[in-house]
């Protein structure tokens, strides 16, 4: 009986789905791929100073953040990412908690991908 306890909880820890950290070549090739959203879980004061392009801002800081988040809920994969990729991880745990599938955190964050010189989006711009 003990093994059997043991199996079946060593079984649900392998079942859950992990969360994926990605690098910047890889968020670019799944972007490439149909219902991929990118969230920016930064402030809105963040995302204003500069974002990656076609991204969407849902501050995981903010009251509503599974309401306005749950809408992707269906989205083939979700990428999420912040300034150095903590924010994103913690939401993208939320989101698996709640029941989200296919969960992308950029490593490293929106400064990672600066190091890279990637396309970013600004009001300016």
């Amino acid at each position: 009986m003990k093994k059997l306890i043991i199996l079946l909880f060593i079984n649900s820890i392998f079942s859950q789905q992990q969360i994926l950290d990605i690098d910047y070549k890889k968020m670019s090739k799944i972007l490439d791929m149909d219902s991929t959203v990118l969230i920016d879980v930064r402030t809105v004061d963040e995302f204003n100073s500069f974002r990656i392009k076609n991204s969407i801002n849902i501050d995981y800081y903010s009251k509503g953040f599974l309401d306005s988040i749950s809408s992707f809920k269906d989205k083939k994969n979700i990428i999420l990412y912040c300034r150095s990729g903590r924010r994103s991880y913690y939401a993208a745990k939320l989101l698996q908690q709640k029941g989200f599938n296919n969960i992308y955190n950029l490593e490293g964050g929106i400064l990672e991908v600066k190091k890279k010189n990637l396309e970013f989006k600004s009001l300016n711009n």
